[in-house]
């Protein structure tokens, strides 16, 4: 409607609003910048897949020949070089996705979201086929109800919506600046959140059948195989591609060539984002310079993930990052657009716009449910904390690498804005 980036969008509502554009485009920044080291670790098990180079002990090529990870988050150690280097090259093959502006970005995303499910339904067929699969598909689709009672639950369901959608980074503001007036718009967001649903359901039997399969040639229950984090991508599959009947080297390769296309495809997406609020105030900046600046940014506050230390401080960072500053900016984002924006402008716009229509529902969503459900969670998980730190790191290490990171994420925000022109 707006026809501008975060920033822009919300200071349309009013002014002082802009200021949350910017907080949603820091927080999807610094996602990015190790993000990207993760995309490092995928480059390295890319080179390792034509030789199932991890051999049978998983776990110590990831942590100690890929990581070389140090004894504690308070040892930082040096760089590591496997990491670094699979992460510069990264790093380059998403400027010259993003160099062109959106031009560049519709010829990428063309591959980049259309390989992965189609390698995930090669995938799927395998894992489902396998012996001992029907076990940890059950494990999958048999829910445990006294779970939903867990508050960690729903921040972390909530988590993973925001980032699979794009929610809260700026990304789909962004995206839809780039979209002419008239384009459709709640049949395609149906669509994208069915598809979104439709694509974890497909990986959801692709991992769990892939677990049962392990288990059954461990001789040990599923949930002993059951890993989350990194270790599922780098630790437990790798292990499950080495104990594949047949074509392991074949499977190896597909499986990293999907993460790296699905890796990429979300890093170019909060590039993005920021290039087109920068580009909304730089108008006579080449989107070349712009994406070129903020790469070279990226590569250098990224840096500390590719040390020793870098997973300590990559999960401290991405537990308060995903976990609460994406949720408080989709709040704020829910009291902004459902509160502050007057009259029914901007459901008569969508309305105008759409072949479904939305009506009272979507105004009691976002103004009432959302806000107070996100904030509820928030406050329980905030005492949750404080009971009990985060995965027993050091407390001068939650504070500086993490809680310090949010408070210091808007102030950045502000600074950015100032040293900006303003739009006209």
């Amino acid at each position: 409607m707006t026809q501008k980036g975060a920033p822009d969008a919300f200071g349309s509502i009013k002014k002082g609003f802009r200021y949350l554009g910017w907080f949603t485009l820091m927080c999807g920044f610094i996602i990015l910048s190790y993000y990207m080291a993760v995309m490092g670790w995928g480059v390295n098990y890319l080179a390792s897949s034509f030789s199932l180079g991890w051999g049978a002990d998983t776990s110590t090529f990831f942590f100690s020949d890929v990581l070389k990870l140090s004894d504690g988050v308070g040892s930082l150690g040096g760089i590591a070089w496997g990491v670094l280097t699979g992460a510069l090259i990264a790093w380059v093959a998403l400027y010259f996705c993003v160099w062109k502006g959106v031009r560049s970005v519709s010829k990428v995303v063309v591959w980049t979201a259309t390989l992965p499910f189609v390698i995930l339904a090669i995938l799927l067929v395998r894992a489902v086929t396998l012996e001992g699969a029907a076990e940890g598909i059950k494990l999958f689709l048999v829910p445990e109800w006294g779970a939903l009672l867990d508050p960690q639950l729903w921040m972390g369901a909530f988590s993973q919506v925001f980032f699979s959608l794009s929610l809260a980074f700026g990304v789909m503001v962004a995206y839809g600046s780039l979209k002419t007036v008239k384009s459709e718009i709640t049949k395609s967001v149906v669509w994208v959140a069915a598809g979104n649903f439709i694509v974890s359901i497909m990986s959801g039997f692709v991992v769990f059948g892939t677990l049962g399969y392990m288990a059954l040639q461990q001789g040990v229950p599923v949930t002993e195989v059951v890993a989350g984090g990194p270790a599922l991508a780098f630790v437990t599959f790798p292990m499950a591609i080495s104990l594949l009947p047949a074509l392991n080297t074949l499977i190896a390769v597909i499986f990293f060539v999907m993460v790296l296309t699905l890796g990429i495809d979300s890093a170019f997406s909060l590039l993005e984002a920021f290039a087109v609020a920068v580009k909304d105030r730089f108008k006579a900046v080449s989107s070349k310079k712009i994406a070129f600046v903020l790469c070279v940014i990226g590569v250098i506050t990224g840096m500390v993930f590719t040390t020793h230390a870098g997973l300590y401080y990559l999960d401290i960072v991405d537990h308060f990052v995903v976990s609460y500053g994406l949720v408080i900016a989709g709040l704020l984002e829910a009291i902004v657009v459902g509160w502050f924006w007057k009259g029914d402008a901007l459901k008569k716009f969508i309305n105008e716009h759409s072949d479904w229509k939305i009506g009272i529902g979507w105004d009691f969503a976002i103004k009432i449910v959302a806000p107070v459900f996100l904030t509820i969670l928030l406050v329980l998980n905030i005492i949750t904390e404080i009971k009990e730190p985060y995965e027993g790191y050091p407390t001068w290490a939650l504070v500086y690498c993490g809680l310090l990171v949010i408070v210091l994420a808007p102030f950045v925000g502000v600074v950015v804005d100032k040293l900006a022109p303003k739009r006209d």
